[in-house]
């Protein structure tokens, strides 16, 4: 009896193991660049899908200088708040409003910005 359960355990751990090697390789969305633009409004660069060691590792220009360069998209903040809070390298979900220009990179007005810790 007690051997099964030593098994048990086992196979626990190495579930769990398994579970938290692969969390930091998890792609998101995460901001790499804020500038105010020439008429002051607050925009964020972001990067889909891309991990997060990607996103601390690499610089915008490398997103924007390979082949998958509309990854990248332009998003205006209208909450200057907000803005001042988000940090480069967070990962975040943006909801736009309204339509996306087709520039390269896209552009858009965020609608709700979630964080994720």
């Amino acid at each position: 009896m007690r051997k099964w359960i030593a098994y048990l355990l086992v196979a626990i751990a190495v579930c769990g193991l398994i579970i938290g090697i692969n969390k930091p390789f998890e792609k998101g969305d995460y901001i790499l660049e804020k500038q105010l633009n020439s008429n002051d409004a607050p925009t964020l660069f972001v990067v889909y899908n891309i991990s997060k060691k990607e996103a601390k590792s690499k610089s915008l220009s490398d997103f924007l200088n390979n082949e998958n360069h509309n990854d990248v998209m332009i998003i205006r903040v209208d909450d200057r708040e907000l803005y001042n809070d988000l940090r480069i390298g967070e990962r975040v979900t943006i909801k736009t409003k309204g339509y996306t220009m087709l520039s390269s990179p896209p552009q858009a007005v965020a609608d709700e910005i979630i964080r994720h810790s």
